[in-house]
């Protein structure tokens, strides 16, 4: 297991970060265990490991060791769900396992959701005050903010760690206002301007319990105007004129991950979608003649393999098309990773879409890429991709053709986080076309295609298109 620690100076209590979901923090153990300050222990934390460019969260999917138990170097205690997968994270050392964070919550990237102490005083110290031990580290799991609310309060902590000064010009006012990041946090989420707030903490620091009394206030406020009486249907479980509830699905998991990935993409660009048709009956035959020499060649070609291959040759003549908005700048990417969608079943009553990822299409032949689609599916329906198989996409592919049966025509699809065009294709359907000034029948595929318009307007798009529809009738010229 790779780690690589940095930052590190015995005794000052400095986080040491791996690479791993795990970090180390020096401290005097005369701060846990009262003992001679020359004294110096190790302990292992486990965190929320950042594991890609756009993920902020991950949710705890289960502990699979358990709180006090003797855990080995590289052991592992902890499945963690994020951008759709499940990744598993290691004991960093061999001792007793400190559990903090709970199975099925959420924690912001960093959080610290566990430790492994190495001795059994060392875990009694840590879990005799465990909010202490957790405001220590810096971030806290949302249960126990309360109670690192109050050690971050204290004396010592107030010298260790100054309180965030922010502007309240954002609020009216130019004054600098002292706050604490779980109390700005918490007025962030619920709407309290914290101009109007004053402080409890020292030196008149605002702090958590300031804002939840500003929130208890406006709570007791609507508590006393006048209520709306509650239809019986309504409080029976109906909501309204008889509308029940027939089951109830928790929203998290797969699914909310998709939601979150999907909803933060639509309010971070600008989504133009264009609809066109290809025809695609030369594409078809060709498919079919390398579909027939399978056993031949080992694999079967698919729509989704042409695809990869054809948009790889798109985008190396219009690069912008390959491109991220990164902070104040746009970034045309030298590698080509091409992300197609998949559905995937992860339990009885969970499933959803996975994107695995063909990295450097650029540089591969069709037979590489068929190669490498299909050991990306089987991992995706084994659940058993890792995160560098979903991740440093640079476009994506999406066929919803197979999903109707009564044919899938308009779609608007929507932009993977970080990139910049999404590729939806529809059912191809026999129709009458003209050729050579000839009614003759065709093979159409619908094609719907999402662009982010803060990148580019509509010229490359067009290109795009075009490139791509002479692609599919001369499909040959795919192989040169």
């Amino acid at each position: 297991m790779l780690r690589q620690y940095a930052r590190c100076r015995c005794g000052d209590g400095k986080v040491l970060h791996s690479s791993s979901g795990t970090s180390r923090r020096c401290h005097s153990i005369r701060l846990l265990l009262g003992h001679h300050e020359s004294e110096v222990t190790v302990i292992n934390n486990l965190f929320i490991p950042k594991l890609g460019m756009t993920m902020e969260k991950g949710t705890i999917s289960e502990w699979v060791a358990e709180d006090g138990d003797q855990v080995q170097q590289d052991q592992v205690v902890l499945i963690l769900e994020t951008e759709k997968v499940a990744h598993e994270l290691v004991a960093p050392s061999a001792g007793i396992l400190a559990v903090f964070g709970k199975a099925g919550e959420e924690y912001l990237c960093g959080t610290v959701v566990g430790a492994v102490a190495e001795t059994k005083d060392e875990y009694d110290a840590i879990k005799k005050d465990p909010a202490k031990f957790l405001a220590e580290q810096g971030t806290v799991p949302i249960e126990m903010l309360d109670e690192a609310e109050s050690a971050a309060a204290s004396p010592e902590a107030e010298n260790a760690a100054p309180a965030s000064e922010l502007t309240a010009g954002d609020q009216g006012g130019s004054e600098r206002i002292r706050i604490s990041p779980l109390a700005r946090n918490l007025a962030k989420a619920h709407g309290v301007v914290i101009s109007t707030v004053k402080g409890s903490g020292p030196g008149g620091r605002i702090i958590k319990r300031d804002i939840e009394a500003v929130r208890q206030k406006a709570s007791d406020a609507t508590a006393k105007a006048p209520q709306t009486a509650v239809p019986p249907a309504a409080a029976s479980g109906e909501r309204g004129a008889g509308k029940r509830v027939l089951e109830t699905i928790p929203f998290s998991g797969m699914r909310k991950s998709i939601a979150d990935n999907l909803h933060h993409s639509l309010s971070s660009s600008a989504r133009v979608t264009v609809m066109f048709e290809l025809d695609v009956t030369d594409l078809m035959e060709f498919r079919s003649y390398y579909s027939n020499q399978a056993g031949t060649l080992g694999f079967k070609v698919t729509y989704t393999d042409l695809f990869v291959l054809m948009v790889s040759r798109c985008l190396k003549a219009i690069p912008i098309m390959n491109s991220s908005i990164v902070g104040n700048e746009i970034k045309i990417w030298k590698d080509i990773n091409i992300g197609f969608a998949v559905a995937v079943k992860r339990s009885e009553t969970e499933s959803g879409l996975v994107v695995p990822v063909i990295k450097n299409t650029e540089q591969m032949s069709l037979g590489d890429i068929a190669k490498a689609r299909i050991a990306l599916m089987e991992k995706a329906r084994s659940n058993t991709l890792a995160m560098d198989e979903i991740s440093g996409g640079t476009f994506t592919l999406t066929n919803t053709g197979a999903l109707s049966s009564a044919g899938w025509q308009i779609q608007t699809p929507i932009m993977s986080p970080g990139e910049a065009v999404v590729l939806g294709t529809g059912t191809i359907v026999d129709r009458p076309v003209v050729k050579n000034r000839e009614i003759v029948i065709g093979s159409i595929m619908p094609m719907s295609l999402s662009f982010d318009h803060r990148i580019m307007d509509g010229i490359p798009p067009g290109q795009f298109m075009d490139k791509l529809t002479q692609m599919a009738t001369e499909p040959q010229m795919i192989l040169i």
